[in-house]
């Protein structure tokens, strides 16, 4: 001990490893393009695991999730990086400091690092271990009209088999009634869709200059406006033939709900993606999915869910100095 009292060791000890910058948010937001586009910037360098929870992990009720997403997260950290981090996984929970550094330990020098987590923003604790981390990171989020993001979260869960119920916004309702509810235990329709208690814990700690608010609607219309804006504050130069035009995460139905469900609860899906290469897996997702006959938004349900979020978006409006009123129409919507 030192004469004040004060452990060396524990003022010694690093501070946990955190990137340049992180997107934070939000699920059904477009996190995913976003990170294949940041990942193709040769001055960025982004973790193989895209969701890698650590810094929500205070928050993460393994024996409460849902047997779906504890089949999305069984991926083993420390295997996967002995092996070599050979391809680029969508979601684990890497709850380890070393496991979590070992993860940028193939970027190369000068590159700036950065991570893409959704469970950041809706999680209440992530954003104080960030900043407790890294204070000067940057911080972005992308927003999507409240509405729509439900919307698309319940066909990706119609898509997925972790739904059958062809109810909108019973669905939604009946998720909202869940006696436990949290990060990977229940859908949290709502609640994901509630931005401004999210952004607000993350101005009060790290400021205006280093949180960041992206359009989804911005971003969907004109991808390379927002990469330009993103590079720059990231402190990367633009890339002038940048390739935009790729679908990621695109919205689809199953052909047979009940036959995809069944995959699903068993593992078989899962299973499946792991032994097939990435490049051969498109085959794969058109056996199980169509575009066809896609279930359209009714405008009464949209309407009633915007009621809701309408005291949210005004207080967000306000602390972003954005009108966040240009999402409403009201309008239909695909996924």
């Amino acid at each position: 001990m030192t004469e004040h009292g004060t452990d060396p060791s524990i003022v010694a000890r690093p501070r946990t490893f955190c990137p340049d910058f992180l997107v934070v948010g939000v699920v059904k937001g477009g996190t995913t393009a976003l990170y294949n586009l940041l990942d193709r910037h040769p001055d960025i360098h982004l973790p193989p695991i895209k969701e890698t929870n650590f810094f929500s992990r205070a928050d993460m009720r393994p024996q409460d999730f849902s047997r779906e997403y504890a089949l999305d997260v069984r991926l083993d950290p420390a295997k996967f990086i002995r092996d070599g981090m050979k391809e680029v996984v969508h979601i684990a929970h890497v709850n380890d400091e070393g496991q979590y550094a070992a993860l940028f330990t193939k970027a190369r020098p000068g590159q700036v690092l950065g991570e893409v987590c959704p469970s950041y923003a809706i999680c209440p604790s992530a954003a104080a271990a960030i900043h407790a981390a890294r204070p000067d990171v940057q911080v972005f989020f992308m927003l999507r009209d409240p509405v729509q993001r439900a919307w698309s979260q319940y066909i990706m869960n119609l898509r997925e088999g972790k739904t059958m119920e062809r109810d909108f916004l019973k669905e939604v309702e009946q998720d909202a009634r869940q006696a436990k509810q949290g990060w990977g235990v229940n859908h949290q329709y709502l609640q994901l869709g509630m931005y401004a208690g999210q952004v607000e814990r993350f101005l009060k700690l790290f400021g205006k200059d280093r949180v960041h608010v992206l359009l989804h609607e911005r971003f969907k219309r004109n991808p390379a406006d927002t990469m330009r804006q993103v590079f720059a504050t990231i402190g990367v130069g633009p890339v002038h033939d940048l390739d935009v035009s790729g679908k990621f995460n695109e919205a689809a139905v199953p052909r047979h709900a009940l036959l995809n469900r069944l995959l699903v609860r068993s593992g078989a899906i899962s299973a499946v993606k792991a032994m097939v290469p990435r490049e051969l897996r498109g085959g794969f997702k058109k056996m199980l999915y169509s575009k066809q006959d896609m279930p359209v938004l009714p405008k009464e349900q949209a309407e009633r869910l915007w009621k809701t979020y309408e005291p949210d978006v005004d207080r967000l409006s306000g602390l972003m100095n954005i009108d966040l009123h240009q999402w409403w129409g009201p309008k239909q919507s695909k996924a």
